[in-house]
């Protein structure tokens, strides 16, 4: 008896299939996704949000959706586009300076997707301690994105953050064998728990 196929999906080899098929905006930092410690869906979700595909009012009116205005509704100021969503609103600016308080650094936050990805890196990481950061930075994005999708009335960044710090740190624990800090530890000193990891 003949087996059935599998079904089964991969990001990286439908990427490979897509990267090769000139997709525009795929670039050299689009490589570092697939290395990132999250999960598959979160890594697709930013491939797309990265290619500037994801649904906001801007792109559905580019597309030739008649739409009654196209400002973003959280803060009525600025168009609906993934740059102002996830880094450049007054809500995600709060919580990327949130973010930083708690790494205890000082970032000049990008106001273009794109450019705020690549700008979180780190000197002080190796590789693998660089790839953990980068994975921060997505949990917080989809944090931020789930936050702005389920809950349109009031968005709480401190409660974005903290569920970014637990998001990062379930990965962490979920993808990385390396990691035996507890919770309490990656909220107190999360730059010391990812060298301690990549050591």
């Amino acid at each position: 008896m003949e087996r059935p196929p599998s079904y089964s999906f991969s990001v990286k080899p439908a990427y490979k299939k897509l990267a090769n098929h000139g997709i525009e905006g795929v670039t050299e930092s689009f490589a570092h996704l697939w290395n990132l410690k999250v999960m598959s869906s979160t890594q697709l979700y930013l491939w797309r949000a990265l290619s500037d595909r994801i649904a906001t009012k801007l792109n559905l009116h580019k597309r030739g959706l008649t739409l009654r205005d196209t400002l973003y509704a959280l803060c009525g100021r600025e168009e609906e586009s993934t740059s102002h969503i996830l880094v450049s609103c007054k809500v995600s600016t709060t919580v990327w300076n949130l973010c930083n308080n708690w790494l205890g650094i000082s970032l000049v936050n990008h106001n273009e997707l794109i450019n705020h990805f690549e700008q979180f890196w780190c000197i002080c990481f190796n590789k693998e301690g660089n790839r953990l950061w980068k994975s921060l930075w997505v949990s917080v994005i989809w944090c931020i994105w789930n936050r702005v999708i389920f809950n349109q009335v009031k968005i709480d960044a401190v409660e974005i953050l903290t569920m970014a710090q637990v998001q990062s740190w379930a990965w962490m624990r979920h993808k990385v064998r390396k990691v035996k800090f507890s919770f309490s530890d990656w909220i107190l000193f999360p730059l010391i728990c990812i060298n301690m990891v990549t050591k």
